[in-house]
């Protein structure tokens, strides 16, 4: 079992999250929005150049909250959520999150790995194996 401090910014949920640096070959933080409604995590071309990520050369069409849009696919090689390090998890790369000042999104196909409970009063998420 293992904990995520959360903030809460405009009724939206972010936590820190370490993914892995290809740049730097180590952990670097990043404080993404905890997302239930999105499918797959996404992340900022910034943070994308930042972590050293190459992405694949096809851009995809998906749909978000936003509306349709393209994006590119990546995989991500670790990331650290608590005490639980995940491996080659499939993400996006979206140029828009940019724009709204997000490095990125947590989506289901990380969350759905866990059980988990948000906890408002300690403002922390409770993460467990499924």
């Amino acid at each position: 079992m293992g904990k995520l401090d959360i903030v809460i910014i405009k009724d939206l949920i972010y936590a820190e999250v370490d993914f892995w640096s290809v740049i730097d070959n180590d952990y670097f933080s990043m404080r993404v929005l905890i997302d239930t409604g999105a499918a797959i995590t996404t992340f900022s071309d910034s943070a994308i150049k930042r972590l050293g990520y190459i992405t694949y050369d096809k851009p995809i069409t998906v749909r978000t909250g936003g509306g349709i849009t393209t994006a590119n696919e990546v995989t991500v090689p670790k990331i650290q959520i608590s005490s639980f390090e995940l491996i080659d998890i499939p993400a996006h790369s979206n140029k828009y999150l940019d724009e709204f000042k997000i490095d990125g999104i947590i989506g289901m196909n990380i969350l759905s790995k866990f059980i988990f409970t948000v906890n408002l009063n300690e403002n922390i998420i409770i993460f467990d194996n499924r």
